[in-house]
C-alpha cells in the first residue's frame, strides 16, 4: 500500500480511492471513543494513523468530544471528520 499511498495524502483520498472502507474507518472510530488516548492504530495494513492526534488536532472534533450534551452521533461525526483529514504515518 505503501507506493499506492504516496499520491495519497489523507485518509479521505485513501477512502475515496478504496484503498480503505467505511467499515474500517467505522472501527477506528469505536477505538477512539472506547479510549481517546490510543495514539497509533492501523487503519488498514501498512495504514496507521495517529488517532489521538488527528483529533486534537482538529477544535471542532476536540470540542464536540468533550462536550458532555453532544450526541453520540455528533461525536462520531466529529471524530470522522477529523480523520478523514489526518495523514497516515
Amino acid at each position: 500500500m505503501a507506493s499506492s499511498r504516496s499520491q495519497l495524502e489523507t485518509v479521505g483520498d485513501l477512502l475515496h480511492a478504496g484503498m480503505i472502507t467505511r467499515s474500517q474507518l467505522n472501527v477506528a472510530i469505536e477505538a477512539f471513543i472506547a479510549n481517546p488516548k490510543i495514539g497509533a492504530f492501523e487503519l488498514a495494513p501498512g495504514c496507521i494513523v495517529d488517532l489521538t492526534a488527528a483529533v486534537k488536532a482538529d477544535r471542532h472534533a476536540t470540542a464536540t468530544f468533550k462536550e458532555p450534551t453532544a450526541k453520540a452521533g455528533s461525536r462520531r461525526a466529529a471524530i470522522r471528520s477529523a480523520l478523514q483529514v489526518a495523514r497516515p504515518i
